[in-house]
């Protein structure tokens, strides 16, 4: 009886322990809807984004998108914030570092990965993380080719290369595509050539390191079931099928329960997309998806109450007018087990 005992004890004390020692870590993406400073930046189209501009934007409004997109990010992750946020709309480094100090007021401590892009109106792509959970941190940014997307300048896609406290190795790579200004048709081309150019990164980081854990993020301005997304990056809805090269797309599942990032036409989709590698979603690694854990991150206050817009994203301006809200997409999260 004795020995049953001490081994029940024992077996409840591994238990507790492994619970103790289990770790997660969230990781988010939200498009900042036009996160510019209020300077005149060179050789960007940011004109509308000034004092003077068609938006008046000015240091009082500057400073309430701040506050606004910090207390988003605050709520998030039980009110400790995500452990890693990929943005897109963020114009120069210092709304960057301007978030970051936003953040620090909450006990917040972030840093930061930020390329200068070739973006004609000056919107690039970041990454801010949590330091204690990084041992050693790389990072890049891949410029696209003008020629393949009619002579335009657009963002490049951010690589924040970590090594985690565990030793385990995250490549995340945070994207913007090309609009659906002209016409979703008409400019789904470049969003294939962009797709393109991340499928053949993501190939090369993976042939080179084939134990390393790879996750893409971003506004795609594309849905799951686009070309680009489904046939290109090879993006599936299904994590048991998820080949050597190929993709898990967790957005698919929460699309078929009605969520989605982003209202059209009153209706939800998700341009804002996590892509997971047979590494994270296989659960053999250091690190692993947790399954199902990938969502949208929605409170009430978030949301317009007025009747023509009720449950849309509280956005900055609707049009002209200043609503002095959020953002037009809501941010989506996932947890990954750290083992």
């Amino acid at each position: 009886m004795k020995t049953q005992i001490a081994l029940s004890l024992s077996l409840l004390f591994c238990l507790q322990l492994n619970a103790q020692n289990k770790k997660k870590i969230c990781i988010a993406f939200y498009n900042q809807e036009n996160l510019f400073d209020t300077l005149d930046t060179p050789n960007k189209n940011d004109e509308e984004f000034l004092p003077e501009g068609t938006y008046k934007w000015n240091t009082e409004k500057y400073t309430n998108k701040l506050s606004n997109m910090a207390k988003v990010i605050g709520a998030m992750n039980e009110g400790k914030g995500p452990d890693m946020l990929g943005m897109c709309e963020v114009e120069t480094e210092i709304a960057v570092k301007d978030l970051c100090k936003e953040l620090r007021k909450n006990k917040m401590d972030y840093a930061y990965v930020w390329f200068d892009s070739p973006d004609e109106r000056g919107i690039d792509n970041a990454l801010i993380y949590k330091k204690s959970n990084v041992k050693k941190i790389s990072s890049k940014m891949f410029t696209i080719d003008t020629a393949g997307i009619g002579g335009d300048n657009t963002r490049g896609i951010v690589m924040a290369d970590f090594i985690l406290s565990n030793n385990s190795r995250l490549v995340i790579l945070v994207n913007h595509f090309p609009s659906r200004r002209e016409g979703e048709k008409e400019s789904e081309y470049k969003r294939i050539f962009v797709a393109q150019r991340l499928k053949n990164i993501c190939d090369s980081i993976q042939l080179q390191d084939p134990t390393c854990f790879v996750l893409v993020m971003g506004d795609f301005n594309d849905y799951p079931d686009n070309t680009s997304i489904r046939e290109v990056m090879q993006a599936g809805a299904n994590i048991k099928e998820t080949g050597k090269l190929a993709f898990y797309n967790p957005m698919n599942q929460l699309l078929a329960e009605g969520k989605g990032s982003y209202k059209h036409k009153g209706e939800w989709n998700f341009l804002d997309q996590f892509m997971l590698n047979q590494n994270l979603v296989n659960g053999k690694g250091r690190l692993s998806y947790e399954n199902n854990s990938a969502n949208t991150f929605k409170l009430d206050w978030m949301l317009e109450t007025e009747e023509k817009y009720k449950g849309n994203p509280k956005r900055t301006f609707g049009g002209k007018k200043y609503l002095n809200g959020y953002s037009d997409h809501l941010p989506v999260y996932l947890f990954l087990n750290v083992n």
